[in-house]
């Protein structure tokens, strides 16, 4: 019996960075075994879905449905995106490998009945992000390719999962960390809805509380407790020291804003310490002043916590100023090391550095390498 694969087609119109993308899916059959690199046939006009499935983790969540969402943006209106927060299996996120080899219908009672069936009536794209999600990602792709739907299921897993790349469909790896294949695309920064366009259009209609702040103003982009550390009140004197400092120096206002992580107690004693410091926090009767708050702000600077924070203010190519908590080790450490020496941040100190930032915006180059590998 042949086996099937979907086919995405994307064109650009349009010069320079002003060039748009436009995707259409197609299904083909396909008699060659379902592994990257071989050439599609035989097209069919049924249209294949995206669906993005997370355990509601905000940082992976938000990568999958970034990238969901630029295909669904850039393709027509007919495509569907559906977001699924589930629990993944206790045995495919302790053992992620299993999903290779466990029978088929022990998969189906594993993974339960809605997403056993997902493509079932027609081929889906399966968007996963994060190692919890790596086996479950690897069992919808066995599943998938046992639907009766014409085209069955691709995978697209983001962040690398410490597994071998073949599989799944598609990996988008952070360029710091090992993993390479010929099915392998790499990303300095991590995956994010934002672009120029949108951080223009949100600082324009920016509240006066924050475009009334004495110039220069700086955005402080706050993170928080995370599952390498909480952050303590010695942290906070740290970081409250260094950004009284760096507004001494600078002259400048600062604008604090908070993440979801960012407890109620650390915002209120990192205010209570910077009183003397010009300064504007963000609280509940705000209008969320993100991402405008990019747009406006002369430099940014980020909490070394928060890779996604890091790498959507960095689309800005203003100076970047990455402010630790605490000395940073591992993927962090390296994400943040890497992004330093392609220019597109520095450390905090004292003043803004009068270097240029380069800017970083990867979503085309990302939609474009897809693209090509779902066409192999």
């Amino acid at each position: 019996m042949p086996c099937h694969k979907l086919l995405i087609v994307i064109n650009f119109t349009g010069a320079g960075a002003k060039r748009l993308p436009s995707i259409h899916l197609y299904c083909a059959s396909d008699c060659a075994p379902n592994l990257a690199g071989q050439k599609p046939a035989n097209s069919s006009d049924k249209e294949a879905f995206i669906v993005v499935i997370s355990d509601g983790t905000i940082g992976m969540r938000l990568q999958a449905l970034a990238l969901g969402e630029a295909m669904k943006a850039t393709k027509h209106s007919a495509t569907n995106i559906e977001d699924i927060i589930t629990t993944p299996p206790t045995v495919l996120r302790h053992f992620p490998r299993l999903a290779r080899h466990l029978p088929l219908s022990w998969l189906r009672l594993i993974v339960g009945p809605k997403l056993a069936a997902l493509s079932d009536s027609r081929p889906a794209i399966i968007i996963t992000c994060g190692r919890r999600m790596a086996g479950l990602s690897i069992a919808m792709r066995r599943l998938g390719r046992t639907s009766t739907s014409e085209g069955g299921t691709r995978t697209i897993h983001i962040q690398d999962p410490r597994l071998p790349p073949q599989y799944f469909d598609i990996l988008i790896a952070p360029r710091h960390d090992p993993t390479r294949g010929p099915n392998v695309i790499t990303s300095m920064a991590s995956l994010n809805r934002l672009d120029e366009a949108t951080i223009a259009h949100a600082a324009a209609a920016l509240a006066p509380k924050w475009t009334s702040l004495r110039a220069p103003c700086v955005a402080v982009l706050l993170g928080g407790d995370n599952r390498r550390y909480d952050v303590s009140v010695a942290m906070i004197e740290k970081m409250a020291e260094k950004l009284g400092k760096f507004a001494a120096s600078t002259k400048a206002s600062l604008a604090l804003i908070p993440s979801r992580r960012t407890p109620r107690k650390l915002l209120s004693q990192l205010t209570t310490l910077l009183e003397t410091t010009p300064h504007a926090v963000m609280n509940s009767r705000d209008e969320n002043p993100y991402p405008g708050i990019l747009g406006h702000a002369a430099a940014i600077i980020v909490t070394s916590d928060s890779i996604n924070m890091a790498s959507e203010a960095a689309i800005t190519g203003k100076p970047v100023l990455i402010a630790e908590w605490q000395a940073e080790t591992g993927r962090v450490d390296a994400f943040h090391k890497a992004m330093m020496k392609a220019g597109h941040t520095a450390p905090l100190g004292t003043n803004i550095p009068k270097t240029s930032f380069i800017p970083l915006f990867e979503m085309p180059f990302i939609l474009r390498r897809v693209n090509d590998l779902l066409l192999q």
